[in-house]
């Protein structure tokens, strides 16, 4: 079977601390995962560890300004105010196996970093939002789901999550490592702005890290930047 390919930059790959955390950010419904990211990508001095390319990823290239574009993911390690190590890319896997072999590689690489608690972003969608957006939260960790639901103010989540924001935390707990998938309601329009300034204020109660946008615009215009600093070769 053809395997993922991990391109390392740097020395990065030798960073290590116990206290790491690995945020997924990839698309999905409203890329709610994916804009929320991207914003702590340009406020957080991400640095880049690798680019993951799978031959299962979607067969289509994406042109912007005449410039072709590979489907990617990629770790980008954030060492202050706390270690991080953001997923982020332009594609999922469009297969079961390969969404299966992407995660494993991908909780290979955060296990090397020292990484023991997984959080996946994604959008919940639904014909009607709330104003506030509300905020669904599973885990395979019944006791600390509890703890994150009081933290972050969110609501038991019942039903399907598709692709990585579901499939990390699975695998992730085989691991024993913890995971939290934290849904955001969204009415599906990409991207989803509000959707994301949710996602990552959720982020900052559950991790403390107090880094937000002070409007939409600002997140719109970090989401832009993000696609044109790290989303080149």
């Amino acid at each position: 079977m053809l395997e993922t390919d991990v391109v390392f930059d740097g020395d990065l790959e030798k960073f290590y601390s116990e206290d790491t955390v690995l945020i997924e950010g990839l698309p999905g419904v409203g890329l709610v995962a994916k804009v929320a990211v991207s914003y702590f990508l340009t406020k957080l001095d991400a640095k880049r560890v690798c680019r993951l390319y799978s031959p299962y990823f979607p067969s289509v290239s994406f042109i912007r300004d005449g410039r072709l574009m590979f489907s990617f993911g990629g770790l980008y390690l954030v060492k202050s105010p706390r270690p991080l190590l953001l997923l982020y890319g332009n594609a999922q896997p469009t297969t079961s196996y390969g969404q299966y072999e992407f995660c494993e590689k991908v909780l290979d690489l955060a296990c090397k970093f020292g990484c023991r608690f997984v959080v996946t972003l994604g959008g919940y969608g639904k014909d009607v939002v709330s104003d506030k957006r509300a905020v669904y939260c599973s885990s395979t960790d019944e006791k600390a789901l509890e703890r994150w639901i009081k933290k972050i103010g969110g609501l038991r989540y019942s039903g399907q999550i598709i692709g990585a924001a579901g499939l990390l935390i699975t695998l992730a707990s085989m691991r024993k490592m913890s995971g939290l998938s934290i849904l955001i309601e969204t009415n599906g329009i990409a991207p989803d702005f509000f959707g994301a300034m949710r996602a990552i204020e959720s982020i900052n109660k559950l991790l403390d890290i107090n880094v937000r946008p002070k409007d939409i615009e600002e997140l719109s215009s970090s989401y832009a930047l993000a696609e044109l600093e790290y989303e080149r070769m």
